[in-house]
């Protein structure tokens, strides 16, 4: 009896367990569906959050328009957007780390033109040609975001360079020309000098920025020298082979010597540039067309958006240095996530949406990547074009393979220290792109 009743007993109890255990998962079925119901009647999704890494300088500057974007996304959506900001003379590395080590995420952003090619986009980049938003690119938006043949990314820059932003109304006041030669650059640099002003403001702790002075005489190293850039690219042809790109090393040191880059350069943060331009310390800055927009918002009286702009004169440039759309975001080909990032591609090229990120981002407006986004052009954008008498190009960052402004910032200031040559400048760029080179054959 003791041994029927223990039998029954467990038999019992195993078949409360079976009972708890169905209504258990009767209880928690009866949840999930109402969840999903729920989740289907408010058209969000839940639980999804979309890794997106970017440099700092890319987002939010001179407003939160990124970060409010990302928020209305996620209100509209339940899709969260984590975004990771990466100081720019770290991104690079970080962002090659993370592909590397299997940490992809959902979206990055690179450089447009063959600038993205360094982060193997066969490999990482998914193909976005068929989205709708594609039908509304810029054509220079289909050209810096064409890899392949395919559209690889979603571009909302605009097509813009660098060259000499200048306080013309000091310049005037002082009757000073605008330079076209080296000789002239330096006269006008004494004469701003002699009134303790400095002549052309920079920012060196940003290592990128001495990078932009060399890719901006690209263009005008490939018009001395036929197909450069396809030479370059093809890796038939070396930075040390070209005659041009030392020559102008070399007066950038002298430039620099003479102390026309001002004091500190080499510790100068991006931002301080801002104050030392608006308050009428600094004659000048290494910038792009749409950069006195934000020097004028945060200095009203400064009345920067008169400004106007010159290509570089240094080592017979006489041309202006242009991007092939700034940057892009691309999507992570074998996310999980993708069909949730072509979703928030969407909602960030809808037009209110994007009418929302280029008022945010007036260094942005003079030609939007959106046919259907009316430009503002700035009065250094007009005066660089006429002021650029030897035409117009692509600068290296790209349109060569393998640039890094960062890296090639790096090796100037070892020069302009004097722990280098402009050949030996030269040489380490070489020696970098090679191994790049290398790693793909």
């Amino acid at each position: 009896m003791k041994t029927t009743t223990r039998i029954l007993s467990a038999t019992l109890a195993g078949l409360m367990a079976l009972s708890i255990t169905a209504c258990g998962s009767k209880a928690s079925t009866d949840i999930s569906s109402s969840n999903a119901d729920s989740s289907q009647a408010s058209g969000k999704v839940e639980g999804v959050t979309l890794t997106y890494v970017v440099s700092q300088n890319w987002v939010n500057k001179g407003s939160t328009v990124d970060d409010d974007l990302n928020k209305k996304f996620e209100e509209e959506t339940g899709i969260k957007i984590d975004m990771q900001v990466i100081p720019d003379d770290q991104y690079v590395n970080v962002l090659k780390t993370k592909l590397s080590t299997g940490e992809v995420p959902d979206m990055f952003m690179v450089s447009g033109g063959v600038g993205a090619q360094k982060f193997m986009p066969e490999k990482y980049f998914a193909d976005l040609s068929n989205e709708a938003w594609v039908s509304r690119y810029a054509e220079y938006a289909k050209q810096g975001t064409t890899i392949g043949g395919k559209i690889m990314g979603l571009m909302r820059w605009n097509v813009d360079g660098w060259g000499i932003l200048y306080n013309k109304a000091m310049y005037d006041e002082m009757g000073i020309k605008v330079p076209t030669t080296t000789e002239e650059f330096a006269t006008a640099c004494d004469a701003l000098l002699a009134k303790g002003i400095t002549p052309v403001y920079e920012t060196g702790k940003d290592t990128w920025h001495w990078g932009i002075w060399l890719s901006s005489y690209g263009p005008y190293a490939a018009s001395k020298n036929p197909n450069l850039y396809e030479k370059l690219n093809a890796n038939e042809m070396k930075f040390a082979d070209v005659k041009e790109f030392e020559a102008f090393l070399n007066e950038f040191k002298s430039i620099y010597d003479k102390g026309y880059l001002g004091q500190n350069s080499l510790a100068n943060p991006w931002d301080a540039a801002y104050g030392q331009l608006g308050e009428g310390k600094a004659a000048g800055f290494l910038g792009y067309q749409s950069y006195q927009n934000e020097v004028a918002e945060k200095y009203p009286d400064s009345k920067a958006e008169t400004w106007e702009m010159y290509p570089l004169p240094i080592a017979g440039n006489n041309m202006y240095s242009h991007s092939a759309g700034g940057n892009m975001t691309v999507a992570y080909k074998d996310s999980k996530n993708l069909e949730y990032v072509k979703q928030f591609f969407d909602f960030l090229t809808k037009a209110e949406n994007l009418k929302t990120y280029y008022e945010g981002r007036p260094d942005l407006q003079s030609n939007p990547s959106f046919t259907d986004v009316p430009g503002n052009p700035t009065a250094a954008g007009n005066a660089m074009m006429k002021n650029a008498t030897g035409g117009e190009g692509m600068e290296m960052e790209y349109g060569v393979l393998y640039w890094d402004n960062t890296q090639v910032g790096v090796y100037m200031q070892e020069m302009l220290l004097g722990n280098k040559t402009a050949k030996q400048v030269l040489e380490s760029i070489d020696a970098d792109r090679q191994k790049m080179f290398d790693a793909q054959s």
